[in-house]
């Protein structure tokens, strides 16, 4: 009698989907496994916060299970998904976590290869930190590239209050996350820019009298990433993370970015001006005219004088663009 026939690489893929589920049930996240049309995602794992609640955070698993996918290369494994899943994971709305598991050593290796594959612009294998191991990993380590950290997340009040609070308190740079969430308004107070030169507004407007100059270190730097972080993790602004991440940990920059504001952001602004109007009928607060604490301001690109000069040089380029037969596809 013929029964169907059950390979051995199938007991090899569950080893890994299983472990990875009891990892993640460690961390006590949710682990959904992807039941029916499994095209590059295995699963995917939602936050659950300090307080046990789910937070909706979700990031995307794929599992490799087996020896032949452990490529050494020194400190890393390297993964060649080929073009097809490299464009996308490249292009998915989630992270990406890869997660390579060796049942022999019960081991299990991950990396987001949708920021590694940005962050290369897509070029090359995806590499794999040994030290990034599975079964020491945090629920922060997993979120990272969401830009979620874990924190507690607040009730509106608290929000503002930690907005506030939150400070740079050296003298060469006086700054707090306020400053930058009630200056960086835009798009009639729906939006929050964030960019080196309203920052260095901000420092230098509110520079004391007797300082001559900004002093700008790393403590600064993490700061400002951080209030990106906050704005993720109290789900303010729809930052595009994986873009920010690409700045500052490949380019070493500060990103520049224009997030669009959830409706809690615009709850926030609405509290904000709930408030100023109740200091000032108190008279705690001195009223400036019209003007309000959170209040839009435009954002627009500086045309230098080389821009200018560009100016033609951008329009010869596009003439002979439309005047050429297209050489292929994107």
């Amino acid at each position: 009698m013929r029964t169907p026939f059950v390979p051995a690489t199938l007991w090899t893929e569950r080893a890994g989907i299983l472990a990875v589920a009891s990892e993640v049930n460690r961390l006590g996240l949710i682990w959904r496994e992807q039941q029916s049309v499994d095209i590059g995602i295995d699963g995917q794992i939602e936050l659950v916060d300090a307080e046990g609640r789910a937070t909706g955070r979700v990031v995307a698993v794929q599992v490799k299970s087996g020896r032949s996918y452990f490529k050494d290369d020194r400190d890393c494994w390297i993964h060649d998904p080929g073009e097809k899943h490299r464009l996308y994971w490249e292009i998915f709305p989630l992270p990406v976590l890869l997660m390579l598991h060796s049942p022999e050593d019960r081991a299990t290796y991950w990396v987001d290869a949708r920021q590694e594959l940005r962050a290369a612009q897509g070029a090359g294998a995806i590499r794999i930190p040994k030290t990034n191991l599975l079964q020491r990993a945090t629920a922060a380590d997993l979120f990272q590239t969401a830009g979620i950290a874990a924190h507690t997340f607040l009730d509106l009040p608290s929000v503002l209050h930690a907005l506030c609070s939150t400070r740079l308190t050296s003298a060469t740079f006086p700054l707090s996350y306020f400053d930058l969430f009630a200056n960086g308004l835009t798009n009639i107070a729906n939006a929050v820019y964030f960019a080196m030169d309203l920052v260095m507004e901000i420092a230098d407007a509110n520079l004391p009298d007797e300082e001559e100059w900004i002093s700008f270190g790393s403590e600064t730097h993490e700061f400002l990433f951080g209030f990106l972080q906050f704005l993720v993790e109290q789900n303010l602004a729809d930052v595009d993370v994986s873009s920010a991440l690409v700045d500052w940990n490949t380019r070493r920059l500060l990103p520049t970015l224009i997030s669009p504001l959830t409706s809690r952001g615009r709850a926030l602004v609405t509290l904000i001006g709930e408030m100023q109007g109740r200091y000032q009928a108190e008279g705690r607060l001195h009223e400036f005219g019209a003007l309000g604490v959170a209040q839009e301001d435009f954002v627009r690109m500086a045309f230098t004088p080389s821009h200018y000069d560009r100016l033609p040089l951008i329009s010869a380029f596009q003439e002979l663009v439309r005047a050429s037969r297209p050489t292929g596809t994107l």
